[in-house]
């Protein structure tokens, strides 16, 4: 598990209209291939992993999509064909005048025949894939704030 947090220069508001949008920030995702969203609560997410032994595609299916309103959005992942779940979430608070501090958080098991070997890799991709992830979220954040000012 991993959590990263960033400080950005962009109103409360702009930072959750980003976040509340999977759309925005699926793509994001390191090794991004692509992503569906079934409903309100439900996506497939799709993204080449490189777990550094091996470059996996991974197929996860996002449920219990949450929005706490200009707070939170969590969700929890499982696999569709391997044996990977874990929950994310994205946190947003104010912490000064005009600025935002973005936390990300992502928690990633494996289990079944590869568990072991699998999670020993997930100790350094994950937190890895989290900070970037979040890196590159404050980085449109802040292209679009930019812009609309």
């Amino acid at each position: 598990s991993s959590i990263h947090e960033i400080k950005l220069n962009a109103p409360i508001s702009n930072v959750w209209e980003f976040i509340a949008n999977f759309n925005s920030w699926a793509p994001l995702m390191p090794g991004y291939i692509e992503h569906e969203i079934k409903n309100k609560e439900e996506a497939t997410w799709i993204f080449l992993a490189d777990l550094g032994f091996a470059k996996k595609k991974v197929k996860l299916q996002v449920d219990k999509i949450t929005k706490t309103e200009q707070v939170k959005i969590s969700f929890y992942l499982n696999s569709v064909e391997d044996h990977f779940d874990g929950n994310g979430y994205f946190q947003i608070e104010t912490c000064e005048e005009g600025m935002t501090n973005l936390i990300g958080s992502l928690e990633l098991s494996s289990g079944g025949f590869m568990g072991v070997i699998v999670n020993n890799v997930l100790k350094s991709f994950v937190p890895k894939t989290t900070e970037e992830l979040v890196i590159r979220m404050g980085e449109i954040i802040k292209e679009k704030t930019w812009s609309t000012r």
